[in-house]
């Protein structure tokens, strides 16, 4: 799923999210896949959260069960991406008695277009409680500066 955040709002519009899986679900890569799976494209969007100060970006990713050794991240243009497998071993013998998720392996995929220059080489992401934390810091020259006002006294011509 693609999030452009120069044109989202703290609460969003129930048809603009239906476009846009019809549009994931067009353009994405068509893998096997099942409902459980994340449909036709066969990968899961996870939950995030994303703030903005003036130096950075950052993101939190819900990935309770991401297995760290599948994660990749990259950064191109204004857009993050982020891949990986989540999995959970049910113990040895155990039999479902409820089941509310997919244990997996599942794999996820999450784009986020965030309409600033980034600064790539300083990127960072942690993985920890099952929380996948993105830092993004903003490149020097997007990065709004203030700009002192001179005072000058006497003819303005």
């Amino acid at each position: 799923m693609s999030i452009e955040f120069g044109r989202t709002r703290p609460y969003s519009n129930p048809l603009g999210q239906v476009l846009d899986r019809l549009f994931e679900q067009t353009f994405a890569p068509f893998t096997a896949g099942g409902p459980a799976d994340g449909g036709s494209t066969g990968y899961q969007s996870l939950p995030v959260n994303v703030w903005e100060t003036e130096a950075a970006y950052y993101a939190a990713l819900m990935a309770p069960g991401l297995d760290e050794q599948t994660i990749e991240v990259t950064f191109h243009e204004d857009t993050l991406a982020i891949e990986g497998t989540l999995a959970f071993q049910a113990p040895d013998g155990a039999k479902v008695v409820w089941q509310e998720f997919n244990p997996g392996p599942a794999k996820f995929r999450r784009s986020l277009r965030l309409g600033a220059s980034v600064d790539a080489s300083k990127v960072e992401a942690a993985y920890r409680n099952g929380w996948l934390v993105l830092t993004m810091p903003k490149a020097e020259y997007a990065r709004p500066r203030q700009i002192h006002v001179k005072v000058t006294s006497g003819d303005t011509r």
